[in-house]
């Protein structure tokens, strides 16, 4: 049985992140948890969080479920 490819980032978010938190938009995406974005990236749990407000912020959605929503949404032909 095939696990589900992970979404892609639609490339228009490119242009609005950094390349950092482009990354943690690639792990979310992937279904991983802070904690273990912030294990992957070295990093501590509370800059993860700091990220995700950022990146939130930037994209115009309220959290993770409408972050991972609107990538499904755009996503773009294979």
């Amino acid at each position: 049985m095939n696990s589900p490819s992970p979404l892609a980032m639609p490339s228009e978010w490119q242009q609005r992140l950094t390349p950092r938190e482009a990354e943690i938009v690639n792990c979310l995406l992937r279904g991983w948890d802070n904690q273990l974005v912030a294990e992957h990236l070295g990093v501590a749990l509370g800059t993860v969080k700091k990220h995700l407000q950022n990146i939130f912020g930037k994209l115009g959605v309220d959290g993770r479920a409408a972050l991972i929503f609107q990538a499904a949404c755009n996503r773009e032909p294979s």
